[in-house]
């Protein structure tokens, strides 16, 4: 009897604690199930609210379906076959892809991260692409509200316009803001590697795949917050915006351009600004950018020396310049004719 009692003496606050956990544990899947309803529920409604702001600004998203989920640490929102079509007056141009599925931790719920699924297209009135990829995630930071920063990686990239095709072994893009300050420039951060082309192979020969790299920044990118991609364009260029290239190379086997200056756009919307350029084995590219332009033909005693001079292996040094809508490469003056952007 003494055994006994002193068991359920001991019985009875193992019992009282088991219960109270075991209260505390249902309570907080309640709860957290009630957090994620309400999360989903707001990530829902702040979804249509962005689509309605965008369609007002000639900018429709549209999904074949949508559904969500996620339970329990995420919202998730998977679109079937999105499509963007952006109306400009009487232009207009179509973006679309097979599949995005969108993604924002509970415990991060200002980065969101989504998942596109090839293949893509772009139909403009007068032309149309094919894009292709293996993988291919985009992931954001401080929308709404102010971008903080942005990614892009993507892998097995393929694409076809007009014709002309290239791809890419993988993609690599960043912005990414440097202080909290308003107007703080971006860093960006960019990169193509295993890039193959016909196109490349008759500019440059024949030859290995390329990589492409770009290192810099961005200024008065707020500037850029709202409106039309035109209106943005035209916000940041009152506004002084200006990219800074710190490096920028293309590089395939013995051949490489690499270059570094500002650029931005003019008040005609027209790039402007200068790159100090650096060439290596670069002659064929330099002749067919010449021939190209009707500033050098070859039958010529002056384009027989020119094309001996650029045929020599060596390293070449000159300045790229934009200015009042036109190209110069060098002593080569306004040799391309540059339209505005917008």
């Amino acid at each position: 009897m003494i055994d006994d009692s002193h068991s359920r003496r001991r019985s009875g606050p193992l019992r009282a604690f088991g219960g109270a956990a075991l209260f505390a544990v249902v309570f907080l899947i309640v709860g957290w199930s009630g957090y994620w309803y309400v999360a989903q529920h707001m990530a829902l409604q702040e979804f249509h609210v962005q689509l309605e702001k965008e369609a007002r600004l000639g900018r429709v998203w549209s999904c074949d379906s949508l559904t969500s989920g996620g339970y329990p640490l995420a919202v998730v929102l998977d679109c079937a076959a999105p499509k963007l079509r952006i109306d400009e007056g009487l232009a207009s141009q179509t973006w679309s892809a097979r599949r995005a599925v969108i993604l924002a931790q509970l415990y991060a719920p200002k980065l969101v991260e989504i998942d596109l699924s090839g293949p893509g297209n772009l139909r403009t009135d007068t032309a149309q692409a094919s894009l292709n990829w293996t993988t291919l995630q985009i992931s954001a930071r401080g929308l709404p509200q102010r971008l903080e920063r942005l990614s892009v990686e993507g892998r097995g990239m393929t694409a076809d316009a007009d014709g002309i095709s290239a791809n890419a072994d993988s993609l690599h893009f960043q912005l990414k803001r440097t202080a909290s300050a308003p107007m703080a420039p971006y860093t960006l951060t960019a990169g193509l590697a295993g890039i193959s082309s016909p196109v490349l192979a008759r500019t440059v020969g024949p030859g290995s795949s390329a990589l492409f790299t770009l290192l810099g920044a961005v200024t008065q990118l707020d500037a850029a917050g709202s409106g039309h991609w035109t209106e943005r364009m035209e916000a940041w260029r009152a506004a002084g915006g200006r990219i800074s290239i710190a490096a920028m190379s293309l590089t395939r086997d013995d051949f490489a351009v690499q270059g570094e200056g500002t650029v931005g756009l003019d008040t005609f919307h027209r790039p402007e600004g200068k790159l100090a350029v650096r060439l290596r084995n670069a002659g064929p590219l330099l002749l067919a950018l010449a021939e190209g332009s009707g500033k050098l033909q070859r039958n010529t005693i002056a384009g027989e020396l020119t094309a001996g001079i650029l045929g020599r292996p060596g390293e070449l040094k000159f300045d790229a310049a934009a200015d009042n809508g036109a190209l110069s490469v060098g002593p080569l003056r306004r040799i391309v004719t540059l339209p505005p952007l917008y």
